[in-house]
């Protein structure tokens, strides 16, 4: 990004001002709750936070993708489910669209017990409905983005990414119009740190598309004065981190040449058992890290210049 954008930049509504850790507890209180019961696709309680999600979109005035519907129902051989989709159509290039996404669904209940979910992946989507308000909240200050953002909950990744292939091939925007994918998942922990520093977000996949992508990043971290320790590995191995890469809906994505960046907080010892639970999440690192994915979302709906394909 470029000095002049970067000043551009600051010139804009200090709406990430907006995005708050009670908020995000809220969002996360509500999904990772008793009454949402773990979220296992398919299931009432899976739909009750369809609901809400659809809700948030609504309040937030985001348009309905098609069919006057939020809702995006898809059943495969591996699932049958619902995406939450929402849109802040652009002013200018608003056939090309910036994708944002998280999955909403997990593993539900085991031998009685609730798996919660709060880190994987309810901090993933409270990021992505904060990032969704603030940019309604630019379009009220008249801010609107050059391309169109399709804000999307995807339901499935838990059953080999069911609602993400499933939306790949019935997408609202061609693939070969969808400018770039920033997918969040498990961003809410801090224990996974590369550096043992707990201010810290995983980028994986910007290598893919050369360096432009961890390049916007990085100068809007500063920009931003967020102090944010920005790695593009799960810890320096390239097994790894092409491992990883293929477990979230990013991968949807990547796999068809879109641009596609897994933003996560990694691994810890609560994923996928009972403890992933709200009171462990770090809310202060997730409101940085939710600022920096907003921030790097209105440059890439914003930025003139095309992305390199993915590899």
């Amino acid at each position: 990004m470029s000095g002049a954008a970067a000043a551009q930049q600051r010139e804009l509504p200090n709406v990430a001002a907006g995005i708050l850790p009670d908020e995000l507890q809220a969002h996360i209180c509500t999904l990772a709750s008793d009454e949402m019961q773990g979220r296992l696709s398919g299931t009432e309680a899976a739909l009750k936070a369809a609901d809400y999600i659809a809700a948030c979109f609504e309040q937030n005035h985001l348009q309905m993708p098609c069919d006057s519907s939020w809702f995006q129902a898809f059943v495969t051989p591996k699932a049958a489910g619902v995406n939450v989709i929402g849109i802040i159509e652009g002013s200018g290039w608003k056939d090309e669209a910036v994708v944002v996404s998280a999955h909403y669904d997990h593993v539900g209940m085991l031998n009685g017990r609730i798996y919660y979910g709060a880190d994987d992946n309810a901090s993933g989507v409270a990021a992505m409905l904060e990032i969704a308000q603030a940019f309604a909240e630019m379009q009220k200050s008249g801010c609107r983005p050059q391309r169109s953002v399709v804000f999307i909950a995807f339901d499935g990744k838990e059953n080999e990414l069911a609602g993400s292939e499933w939306y790949a091939r019935h997408p609202v925007f061609p693939m070969e119009k969808t400018f770039v994918n920033l997918n969040i998942d498990a961003v809410g922990r801090v224990e996974g740190s590369p550096n043992g520093m707990a201010g810290y977000l995983l980028l994986i996949g910007t290598g893919r598309a050369g360096a432009e992508l961890t390049f916007i990043s990085d100068s809007l971290n500063r920009a931003r004065n967020l102090y944010l320790y920005l790695d593009d590995t799960f810890y320096d191995s390239k097994v790894f981190t092409d491992a990883f890469y293929m477990f979230s809906d990013q991968y949807s994505f990547g796999r068809r040449g879109v641009p596609a960046v897994y933003c996560t907080g990694g691994l810890h010892d609560d994923l996928y058992r009972p403890t992933d639970t709200e009171d462990r999440i770090n809310y202060e690192v997730l409101k940085k890290r939710t600022q920096l994915i907003f921030y790097t979302a209105w440059e890439l709906a914003n930025r003139v210049s095309l992305i390199k394909k993915t590899k």
